[in-house]
């Protein structure tokens, strides 16, 4: 399995702290980012401090981020890495958020696809339930593919049953487009759909974080509902 270097900086507007980790792509389990003068997680570095901002850079490909519970797994905070060199500290801001002693750093990176005309992709899915990472992997330039909760390989239809979703971020690897992202129902019709575009440096795009956001959705999610994505290259 491949793996790359992620950096981190952690703080608020009075203080931050670096974390590193070389993470192996493709999973969020024991890529967890430790400071880089006391080594330890980062409930233990900065308990009890506020932190406000978290900018989270990946060597290539793509990556999310999220601040958890080590005892309960409960996620804090969540987000997207940004390729190094391409951080930018006024759009890493964060929901201001008291660090708790057991909370730890993790990422799920993915190394880029170097086949042609192949992609990936990674998001974070809100509904009337919370929050999910949802990905793919090895998409088809210009076919749309479903993606899917990383951690189970749930549908939409599946994780979502009888929920609302409510908005969804989504972050092509780099070098990539969001093209179209599709709600499609139990017999393939279309219920909602909608265009994306490039990453930063590419243009014309707004940001390095991400291709695609959507917020004040209203979708009632039923079984058999699949989310699909439809990415091609720059």
């Amino acid at each position: 399995m491949s793996t790359q270097a992620i950096t981190a900086y952690v703080g608020n507007g009075s203080m931050s702290r670096a974390f590193t980790d070389t993470a192996t792509d493709g999973q969020f389990q024991n890529n967890i980012l430790t400071d880089d003068v006391a080594s330890t997680n980062l409930g233990l570095v900065m308990p009890n401090a506020t932190i406000d901002n978290c900018q989270v850079t990946y060597t290539a490909g793509s990556c999310l981020w999220r601040i958890q519970s080590s005892q309960t797994l409960l996620v804090k905070r969540y987000g997207f890495g940004v390729k190094a060199a391409q951080g930018c500290y006024a759009t890493a801001r964060i929901p201001a958020y008291r660090v708790a002693p057991d909370d730890i750093l993790t990422v799920y990176p993915l190394a880029e696809n170097n086949t042609a005309n192949r992609g990936s992709t990674l998001g974070w899915i809100e509904t009337s339930r919370g929050f999910e990472a949802f990905g793919a992997q090895a998409m088809v330039s210009g076919t749309a593919t479903e993606i899917k909760t990383l951690v189970s390989e749930q549908t939409i239809g599946d994780y979502a049953f009888n929920a609302t979703m409510t908005g969804m971020t989504l972050q092509a690897e780099d070098g990539n487009h969001i093209a179209k992202v599709e709600v499609v129902d139990q017999v393939g019709g279309v219920i909602w759909s909608a265009i994306g575009g490039p990453r930063m440096p590419a243009q014309p795009a707004k940001s390095s974080e991400f291709n695609f956001q959507a917020s004040g959705l209203n979708i009632p999610i039923l079984k058999g509902y699949a989310l699909k994505v439809t990415v091609t290259a720059d």
